[in-house]
């Protein structure tokens, strides 16, 4: 099993000049393979978090599992309060460089040190270690914020169509966890509607409503 703690704790050692878009989206890891993201995606996926969940000026939006902050520059833009975690301590220390305006604390995403009216996740589901952890998650969510949206989660159904593409890519075979829909049955799921992403197909997005 790959222990992506150590891994995302090495990607973050590195020196950085400058906190660009395009460089805080290469620390988080969207910058190779299937789910390479330019800026243009990532300020998409900003205006469709802040649509889906109907922000009021004001509101204080936490992302679980920010890494350096690319997701949280690009809503920047957008009137609401920023807070960010994540379980990798030299990740962190780049968003808070690259994001002064935001909050951030280092956690695991079954411990959230922080209460928000509302929890976006991206891209972050596939690394937990099994669905008991990610039930822990989601009660960690549960208790901080009304509401969280959990995106870009590995479809079960879609599983062995999604690792002959990662294969392709380059990808070494069984690395994520996949899902099957019904795990947030009590929420809203449909299919991941950036086109342009090239995992796209494989992946879902889920809307959570805890009141």
């Amino acid at each position: 099993m790959v222990n992506w703690r150590d891994v995302w704790e090495r990607k973050g050692r590195v020196e950085v000049d400058s906190y660009d878009l395009e460089t805080l989206i290469a620390l988080d890891g969207f910058d190779v393979g299937l789910g390479k993201l330019g800026g243009s995606q990532f300020r998409q996926l900003a205006a469709m978090i802040v649509r889906t969940l109907g922000l009021a000026p004001g509101a204080r939006l936490l992302e679980v599992g920010c890494g350096a902050g690319a997701l949280l520059a690009c809503l920047l833009g957008f009137d609401v309060e920023l807070l960010g975690l994540d379980y990798a301590e030299s990740l962190i220390e780049h968003a808070r460089r690259a994001v002064p305006k935001a909050v951030f604390e280092v956690a695991e995403a079954t411990a959230v040190p922080f209460t928000a009216d509302a929890i976006v996740c991206h891209s972050v589901f596939q690394y937990f270690p099994d669905l008991s952890y990610a039930r822990r998650a989601l009660a960690a969510f549960q208790r901080a914020a009304p509401v969280a949206l959990i995106l870009d989660v590995p479809d079960l159904a879609t599983r062995d169509a999604a690792e002959e593409a990662r294969a392709a890519a380059g990808s070494k075979p069984g690395e994520h966890l996949y899902y099957p829909r019904s795990f947030f049955a009590t929420g809203e799921v449909w299919t991941h509607e950036l086109q342009s992403y090239a995992q796209a197909p494989f992946r879902f997005n889920a809307l959570l409503r805890f009141e």
